[in-house]
């Protein structure tokens, strides 16, 4: 199938934007100080993701934000994953945190919880196949790192004689 001269443009467009960006959604920073993958921004995200999808008052009654999601998930990234994932994971939050700006304003870590769970809300919607991938992907890593919170497996009243280690 040919290109378009729509598909062109929008192409066009879109390298344009990201070359204006100065190298900030291609650019991986160093991990923050004591982190293995996630820097400082991308910690941020994540623990503004945690806090949209397990807000306070959530049924289990422990909040995203009372728990460190974000050092489980830069070390799953870090330790449990396979090492193509970190790179892959770490653009779709820098997707995420810039997107927010042309869509509501603001970076996604900086919104209010409301408006993060709207913009959740839009990339969860079955209408667009890959944007709700992304939605799944951090639903996913994030709800792992939530769920092995030994305070949240304690709100579940999770026992475990198995004594494989504490997360």
């Amino acid at each position: 199938m040919p290109i378009t001269r729509r598909q062109l443009l929008a192409a066009t467009t879109a390298c344009t934007a990201l070359a204006g960006t100065g190298g900030v959604l291609a650019h991986l920073p160093a991990p923050a100080p004591g982190r293995v993958v996630l820097s400082d921004e991308e910690t941020q995200v994540v623990a503004a993701l945690a806090d949209a999808f397990f807000p306070p008052g959530n049924p289990i009654g422990v909040a995203g934000g009372a728990v460190n999601v974000a050092a489980e998930v830069d070390r799953m990234l870090g330790e449990d994953l396979d090492p193509v994932v970190a790179p892959v994971f770490r653009h779709l939050l820098r997707g995420l945190e810039y997107g927010a700006v042309a869509t509501h304003g603001g970076r996604f870590s900086r919104l209010e919880r409301p408006v993060r769970e709207e913009i959740l809300a839009d990339w969860s919607a079955p209408d667009s196949v890959p944007r709700r991938m992304a939605y799944d992907v951090l639903k996913t890593c994030v709800g792992w790192a939530w769920f092995n919170a030994p305070a949240v497996r304690a709100g579940l009243g999770w026992q475990s004689d198995c004594h494989v280690g504490a997360a």
